[in-house]
């Protein structure tokens, strides 16, 4: 995909697969945040229906936001994807406002794309990186079925 930013066709597709076409994606209130080919990242509130019992944000929200903003960075550049493996590291406690996650592209090839993800926490402006993933993503559908 060659488009850049938030109004381009490929980002449009990307929020119509990605937020449209998932329920669940839709209830977790995701929303994009910066797109381009290779490096996308996506943010949504932190309610209090995703927090844990010490008030901060559940481990499964983070890692949601690590796996979708990896799928969906590996999707900028290789299509319809699907996630494979991850492997999470959680650094610190998640909380604040929002939380937010940046996925990068590290390698992109026909059968798998490497990507790295990192997911902070926003609190009074002040981001801290709560999370560093590492996740192989898989191509499919017709480009893929090719290889």
């Amino acid at each position: 995909m060659t488009g850049q930013g938030l109004d381009s066709a490929e980002a449009q597709d990307l929020v119509r697969r990605g937020i449209e076409a998932s329920a669940y994606t839709r209830a977790m209130g995701t929303r994009l945040r910066a797109f381009g080919p290779g490096r996308v990242e996506i943010e949504l509130d932190l309610r209090p229906d995703l927090t844990q019992h010490h008030g901060q944000a559940h481990g499964a929200v983070i890692a949601y936001l690590a796996d979708t903003v990896s799928a969906w960075a590996a999707a900028s550049v290789a299509g319809d994807v699907v996630t494979a493996e991850y492997k999470i590291n959680f650094l610190t406690a998640g909380r604040g406002e929002t939380l937010w996650a940046r996925g990068e592209v590290l390698r992109a090839g026909r059968r798998q794309v490497v990507v790295r993800a990192d997911v902070y926490a926003c609190a009074h402006e002040e981001d801290t990186l709560v999370v560093t993933a590492l996740a192989t993503v898989a191509p499919v559908g017709p480009a893929a079925e090719r290889s």
